[in-house]
């Protein structure tokens, strides 16, 4: 960044792109972002296998010492008091040190990357894992997914800190970081890359793609070294047996957005009666905990990432009814589980319901039409795609992460059926997904923020103000900032000429004002503005360039004459923002 006193590097804007400036050398924006996602590849990819390792600490040190110990003391009913110890800790951990590390993890990323430039806490990575790992680790119904996430992401933003990135940069390196996560942790890079492009940025934008195509690799190599080069889950080469079994994928479709729209209501319902609750958090922790030890009792298939038991589903025979019954009953333990306050995805729970609604189904329909439909687990594995789609609108990425995690690829045309009816009803019937939702809790509309259209249909024009101080470059530092007292402008423009050449910050002459260099003359300090606006441009460009933090002002420029028209800044942005919103 530019500054009255030039650091060893500093980041240059030319024509919408940055370059990283170091003494005479130039690293050009796209370079820059590879040789950063190499990084951020290789910190996300490890950052997933010691969570993964951690979980298995954690795990054994609940099932086992604490575990064993509690049920030779008090029988059966140490199970939930070991949940229970579980939520306590995970609660009081997250709430402690760090309140963004509860919950699911994305939609706190989402909301850094739109509103925060990417700028997520350092400290976030150590809560997080930690966290996550003692909810998961002590039994609590949740995935991995969200975790390594927002693990990966701060690793991201952590990297664009360090190095003093602008906003777009830093945003890229968050949404690496992700697909780092994602890719490692589940040996996915293509679901990783589009999972960060279709779910973080809600965009797929060449700039950022190849990096983060980058950063997954890396973190896919990282993690088959670490964790092996296997699919996360064995299946049998299942096949459409006939084209008649398109219509019962499409029927599936639609059961499951019926299921995965319940699914959001009854997860946020509990958040909403915990929020209410007026106890401390680590009580909350315990008490939601233990009613999902209270259901582990029966249904130990609930607890953890529950990745064994659809292994099993794809594996053996399962009963329609008990299919159906677990279908309904992780829903509800990981409502409580992540309602009290405890860490982790919706990811893996989303598959996991979707794999026994499915099987369930399948298992119905393969009774009823046996010589044209394939075995159950075939549905199975198709409504684990679609489940997780209906809930997080990701159909491209549900579709890949489930494809890579089963390494089969026969079902593909089923799979794009169901997948697509599933978001299309699921949409129409929670109008958001269930990490905007979360976001529109705190009055949040990510929509309206990633594609602010309304901005497109207002002209530059309309918006543009006379600057209330305009200096010349033979002005003194003195007199400039005489008259730029009470104004309260963070820069102002330079014409000679009724030209203008350039902006002058109010911090700049501070500085001069106050090291005793007040009688300098404006031309030393000029910054040469490569960025400014036509008349008839729309103020959604505006808005764009100024997502940058180090642009103060835009001018706007006669392109005839180069006679500068009027100024546009952020409040100006914000004010035709609200005034013109509800359009």
């Amino acid at each position: 960044m530019a500054s009255v006193h030039p650091t060893r590097f500093e980041y240059v804007l030319r024509d919408g792109r940055y370059a990283l400036r170091i003494g005479s050398w130039h690293i050009s924006q796209s370079t820059l972002l590879v040789l950063a996602a190499v990084v951020v590849g290789l910190g996300g990819g490890l950052g997933a296998v010691a969570f993964r390792r951690l979980i298995a600490v954690e795990t054994a040190l609940a099932f086992g010492v604490v575990g064993s110990g509690l049920e030779r003391a008090i029988g059966p009913i140490g199970l939930v008091v070991q949940l229970a110890l579980g939520g306590l800790l995970a609660s009081w951990i997250a709430t402690r040190f760090a309140p963004e590390a509860k919950g699911h993890g994305v939609p706190e990323v989402m909301e850094a990357v739109a509103l925060r430039g990417g700028q997520m806490r350092p400290r976030v990575i150590a809560v997080k894992a930690f966290a996550s790992a003692t909810t998961i680790g002590f039994g609590g119904s949740c995935g991995r997914e969200g975790p390594i996430v927002q693990i990966g992401s701060t690793i991201g933003s952590l990297l664009g800190s360090l190095t003093r990135a602008p906003a777009p940069i830093v945003r890229t390196l968050v949404a690496c970081g992700a697909a780092a996560g994602i890719s490692a942790t589940f040996n996915a890079p293509i679901g990783g890359v589009f999972f960060a492009a279709e779910v973080i940025l809600g965009e797929f934008e060449p700039r950022s793609f190849a990096a983060i195509v980058v950063a997954s690799v890396i973190a896919a190599v990282v993690g088959r070294t670490f964790l092996g080069n296997h699919p996360s889950f064995s299946a049998a080469a299942f096949m459409l047996v006939s084209p008649a079994e398109l219509g019962l994928y499409a029927l599936l479709g639609l059961i499951v957005a019926l299921w995965g729209a319940a699914f959001v209501r009854v997860l946020y319902w509990f958040e909403d009666r915990f929020e209410a609750w007026g106890i401390p958090a680590w009580v909350k922790g315990a008490a939601g905990f233990g009613a999902v030890g209270v259901i582990g009792l029966r249904f130990p298939q609930v607890f953890g990432v529950g990745y064994v038991p659809i292994q099993q589903m794809l594996d053996e025979h399962v009963p329609a009814a008990h299919a159906l019954l677990l279908a309904a009953l992780k829903p509800l333990a990981t409502s409580l589980t992540l309602g009290a306050g405890g860490s982790g995805g919706i990811f893996s729970p989303s598959l996991f319901t979707g794999a026994f609604l499915g099987d369930a189904f399948g298992r119905i329909a393969h009774q009823l039409f046996p010589v044209w439909t394939a075995p159950a687990a075939a549905y199975g594995l198709v409504g684990m795609a679609a489940l997780f789609a209906a809930v997080a609108e990701a159909p491209i990425t549900s579709i890949m992460i489930v494809f890579e995690m089963s390494n089969d690829y026969t079902i593909v045309l089923p799979l794009m059926v169901c997948v697509v009816i599933a978001t299309l009803v699921a949409r129409r019937l929670r109008g958001a997904t269930i990490y905007e939702q979360k976001l529109l809790r705190r009055g949040i509309d990510l929509e309206n923020l990633r594609h602010p259209r309304f901005l497109s249909r207002v002209a530059v024009a309309g918006l543009e103000r006379v600057p209330p101080v305009v200096a010349t470059s033979s002005d003194t530092v003195a007199e400039v900032a005489q008259r730029l007292a009470g104004k309260n402008e963070l820069a102002i423009p330079v014409c000679d000429g009724g030209r203008f050449v350039g902006l002058v910050t109010a911090a700049e002459l501070a500085v001069y004002a106050s090291s005793g260099r007040a009688n300098d003359r404006v031309a030393g300090l000029v910054r040469d503005a490569h960025l400014h606006l036509d008349p008839k441009d729309p103020v959604e460009r505006a808005a764009n360039l100024m997502a940058d933090g180090t642009v103060p002002l835009l001018p706007v420029i006669d392109p005839a004459s180069g006679r500068l028209l009027g100024i546009v800044t952020r409040r100006d942005v914000l004010q035709i923002y609200r005034s013109v919103k509800d359009v």
